[in-house]
């Protein structure tokens, strides 16, 4: 069963050989393992995810700017 498995040498040799999208695919593959190990979900690329963003959120701004010249004052 040794035979079957490369050293870690080897396998950067072989890694550095793969294109670009060869490359991708690994990261994916591997990205995708380390999370199934970690009991982590993988995010599904068809889905749609809301991420909060500060934009738009002029109010926030204001009140922080009102914070922070608050702050100077003392």
């Amino acid at each position: 069963m040794q035979g079957c498995f490369m050293s870690n040498p080897e396998l950067l040799t072989q890694l550095r050989q793969l294109s670009n999208d060869e490359k991708v695919e690994m990261i994916q593959f591997l990205t995708a393992e380390l999370a199934k190990e970690k009991g982590l979900k993988s995010l599904d690329n068809g889905a749609v995810y809301r991420a909060w963003s500060p934009y738009d959120y002029d109010d926030a701004a204001h009140k922080l700017m009102s914070l922070l010249e608050q702050e100077e004052a003392k």
